[in-house]
Parts: C-alpha cells; sequence; structure tokens
C-alpha cells in the first residue's frame, strides 16, 4: 500500500462562546486544516491541524498548508507505505524543526490509514484501551465573576466533575472569579487554572497564594513559555501543584522541563506535538521522570476530537489520579455552544465523537472511526481545495 495523493480543506470557525483569555480572544476566527490522505488501496485517512494562530503557536493556516503540500507530502509522504511511521517521522523532521502542528496533522491522517487498513479502531495500533470513554473538564473563560459562576455551574449541571478556567486577565478582579467557581460547583469539584504565561514568577507566587484557599488542584503555565527558570521558581514557592503547557511542545522541550525539575505536571497535546508517534514518547518520558500527565486538545473539530479520545484510551497513565478529568472536546463544544456533543450535525466527520453528561466515549470504527461529512464540510470550508497526486 502507498500513499497516492492529498487533499487539504482549509477551515473558517466562529465559535458561538468565544473564550477570552490573556493573551487574547479565542473562537473570534480561527482557520484550520483538514488533511486528507488517500492510498492505492482506495482508503483514505484524515488529520487536522489547530493552530490558534502565530501568536499562539508560531504556526497559522498558511504555514501549515505550504508545509504539508510544498514539502511533506512531496518529500515525506508521496509513495511511502503509511505503515513505515518511523521513517514517515523522521524524514519531516528532516525537513523542518518545529512546525509540530503541521507534523501532527500528517501523523493523525497515517494512523488512520493503517487502522482502516487493518479493520481496527487506531486505539488497538497504540496501547488498546483501559476505559471506553474518559472523565472531561468543562472550560470557562476569562470574565465577571458573576459570568464565570455561570459558566462553572452550566458544566456542573451538565455532568463534569471539573472546571478550568482562564485567569491572567485582570488578575485582581478574578481572585474573586476563582471564589465565585468554587461557589457554583461546590466542594467536591475540581477547579483548574490556565494563565496562559502572562505572569512574572513574583506576580505568580502573590497571585497563586491568594487563591489557594479556594481549594484549587492545580495551575497552568503561570509564566512565559520560554522561562523554564521561572516556572521551576513558582513551583518552589506554592503549595498548588504548577504544570507546563505552551512551554512543552515537542519532545525536545519537554526533556528541558524535565531536566529542569520546573513543574508538578505536563498539560500535553498530542494535536501540537508531533502526533501519536511523538505523542507516546513524550508521555511516557514525562511519567518515567516522576511528572504526572494530563491531556488536553487544540480546539479542533470531530477529526481532533476522536483522535483524542483514542490517544486518552490507550494512555493508562493519562487516568492517574489527582489529574483525572481531561480537556478535550472544548472545540466542538465552545464551536456550538453546547455541553455535549448529541446533537451537532454538521461537524466535518461524521459520526461526531460523543461526549455526553461529562464523558467521552472512544469511536470503535476502523481507524478513528470517521469519515468525511460533505454537509459540515459545505458549511466550515473557507477557501477552495488544494490536491496533489491521485485523490477520490
Amino acid at each position: 500500500m502507498k500513499i497516492i495523493g492529498m487533499r487539504i480543506y482549509p477551515l473558517t470557525l466562529r465559535f458561538g462562546y468565544v473564550i477570552k483569555e490573556s493573551f487574547g480572544a479565542v473562537g473570534k476566527e480561527e482557520k484550520n486544516v483538514l488533511l486528507q490522505l488517500f492510498t492505492d488501496d482506495d482508503i483514505y485517512g484524515l488529520g487536522e491541524a489547530t493552530t490558534l494562530g502565530p501568536t499562539y503557536s508560531s504556526e497559522s493556516q498558511g504555514t501549515v498548508i505550504d508545509l504539508i503540500t510544498n514539502y511533506f507530502y512531496p518529500q515525506a509522504l508521496e509513495g511511502e507505505d503509511p505503515f513505515n511511521i518511523d521513517n514517515i517521522v523522521y524524514k519531516m523532521d528532516k525537513i523542518t524543526f518545529g512546525h509540530s502542528i503541521a507534523k501532527t496533522c500528517c501523523d493523525m491522517a497515517v494512523h488512520d490509514i493503517m487502522g482502516k487498513a487493518l479493520g481496527i479502531p487506531l486505539y488497538k495500533l497504540i496501547g488498546g484501551k483501559f476505559t471506553d470513554k474518559i472523565p472531561l473538564r468543562y472550560g470557562v473563560g476569562s470574565g465577571t465573576p458573576q459570568q464565570m459562576f455561570d459558566m462553572a455551574k452550566r458544566g456542573i449541571d451538565a455532568g463534569y466533575t471539573a472546571i478550568k478556567m482562564k485567569c491572567g486577565l485582570n488578575p485582581k478582579e478574578e481572585i474573586e472569579c476563582v471564589a465565585a467557581v468554587r461557589e457554583a460547583i461546590g466542594p467536591e469539584n475540581h477547579i483548574g487554572i490556565d494563565i496562559n504565561q502572562v505572569f512574572t514568577a513574583e506576580e505568580a507566587i502573590l497571585w497563586i497564594k491568594q487563591v489557594e484557599k479556594y481549594g484549587i488542584l492545580y495551575v497552568e503555565q503561570p509564566v512565559p513559555k520560554h522561562d523554564i527558570r521561572s516556572l521551576k521558581r513558582v513551583r518552589d514557592n506554592v503549595d498548588t501543584p504548577i504544570g507546563a503547557c505552551e512551554a512543552g511542545y515537542s519532545i525536545e522541550d519537554v526533556m528541558k522541563i524535565l531536566i529542569a525539575d520546573a513543574c508538578d505536571f505536563l498539560h500535553f497535546k498530542v494535536a501540537r506535538s508531533g502526533g501519536f508517534y511523538r505523542g507516546k514518547q513524550i508521555v511516557h518520558m514525562t511519567r518515567a521522570a516522576g511528572v504526572s500527565v494530563m491531556g488536553s486538545t487544540q480546539l479542533g473539530m470531530g477529526v481532533e476530537l476522536a483522535a483524542m479520545a483514542h490517544f486518552a484510551v490507550s494512555n493508562r497513565c493519562l487516568g492517574h489520579k489527582p489529574y483525572v478529568a481531561q480537556g478535550y472536546g472544548g472545540g466542538l463544544l465552545n464551536l456550538y455552544d453546547v455541553v455535549d456533543t448529541l446533537d451537532i450535525k454538521d461537524d466535518i466527520i461524521t459520526p461526531t465523537p460523543v461526549i455526553d453528561k461529562g464523558f467521552l466515549t472512544v469511536p470503535e470504527g476502523p481507524g478513528l472511526g470517521v469519515s468525511i461529512n460533505p454537509e459540515g464540510i459545505a458549511r466550515w470550508q473557507g477557501a477552495p481545495c488544494i490536491e496533489l497526486g491521485k485523490v477520490y
């Protein structure tokens, strides 16, 4: 079996619930990429790239399309056996340093092909499964205390047992927001806080000490991603577990964090870290260093959600307490402004992976377990397709 063609669908998304974060608003207009790889065995694979723009990831829809069409496809994918994943990853890494979201898109599609060729769900290729469904946390963007109270309660009422709240935009008022969210969800449910890099070490230490009385579970990426020394300073001076997120894109990034002993956990997004092949290496390297791992997504649509479900159920270490609730599905939930995926009809794929009562269920079909949905493509496609090689 050989890869013989590719099609790219440029997507433009406008979220029903725009997420306010310390670095800006997510969801006003997000430009994603859907990749379809074709083989000479009449099997195609799907991959999705969600960059959140160059301010966040240093990648964009444009860079992803350029790299795949002009470099990865002709030099690493075309004519290659999809099962030669090590060679494909090696060639993509040789072509360019970084750009792990574009690489993830290709890795995802190749793994989808492998699962479909064998007639098995993708999770069976990458470790099997320890559970059928994954508990999720509900995301709340930065806002007033009342707004965050209402959103947090909405999530808990829908069956979620953990809230992830965005802070750092208005730090003084957000102390009251943490108190409001704790009041909304009660003492038994978890609160995680994502700062998105906005504090200095001194600011982070002072702010975290003021909110610790509300029983927060963790604080994620309080300082700029390049400043590993400050991340460690924060970790060493507060009682709350401190996580690395944007600081840990690649396997090399994560290794630097682990060597510095700079965090208590890694907030890991396989969708921006190179895909399943590199993702497995990163997760188990991190656990071997005695650091916990939490999973999350890049706010993509159904392809990314299906991929994350397969990755999550195949990694027992992602289910370790206290970091049980994972951050999958925020893209679709915020895109449609819903608490579950049961009524979504125009996702870019079908069937849309099921999120219900705070849990994500892994698809059981071959590969990712999803197929192209023409109705969804028609709604979300933002520019003409790009095709190379033989497509069908």
